[in-house]
């Protein structure tokens, strides 16, 4: 399956979360994070300590990864403000990246400018949560989950011109002059 597909289905679903539960969104996210850094981390101590002795070194980066996932587990609402800033800065990110891949593709498709206010949307929704994460209490989830709908429906939109495109041109590929090799 394509990444970028999946990651845009990822961020439609992160969006739409955002969008629908608002503040409580960020603590569910938060605390599924931490139960995912818990899992991996609580099997390695496991196995470590039931075949302790063919395993000389002990897992500190499991002991760690199983530490920081209670912490998040326990304590969301202190990592709320640290992911404000870093879902800012993915939107930044993204909005950059999206911007840069139109304009390469503008290179080989025709791309309407239309296209274009989609990325400068997530971008800017991207540098007013990254400067203003506390202004609002549950403006900048709601805004955020916004900005993860745009940009993945921008992706998609992307992802289908493109492939439409690359269809297209590998049908029209003539060979010539091919033999059969055994």
């Amino acid at each position: 399956m394509n990444v970028q597909l999946v990651r845009s289905i990822s961020i439609l679903l992160i969006g739409v979360l955002l969008v629908t539960l608002g503040y409580q969104a960020i603590n569910i996210l938060i605390i599924a994070v931490g139960i995912l850094f818990m899992i991996p981390g609580f099997y390695s101590l496991f196995t470590y300590f039931r075949h302790r002795h063919s395993h000389p070194m002990f897992p500190f980066a499991a002991l760690g990864s199983f530490l920081l996932g209670f912490w998040l587990v326990l304590s969301p609402s202190f990592f709320v403000g640290i992911f404000m800033y870093v879902l800012g800065a993915v939107l930044v990110v993204l909005g950059i990246h999206q911007l840069a891949t139109l304009s390469t593709s503008s290179h080989i498709v025709p791309v309407p400018g239309g296209l274009y206010v989609f990325p400068i949307a997530v971008l800017l929704m991207g540098l007013f949560i990254f400067f203003n994460p506390f202004e609002a209490a549950s403006l900048p989830f709601i805004v955020i989950g916004i900005g993860c709908l745009v940009s993945s429906l921008s992706d998609i939109i992307q992802l289908i011109r493109m492939g439409k495109h690359r269809s297209t041109d590998l049908r029209n590929i003539e060979v010539e002059d091919a033999e059969v090799v055994e």
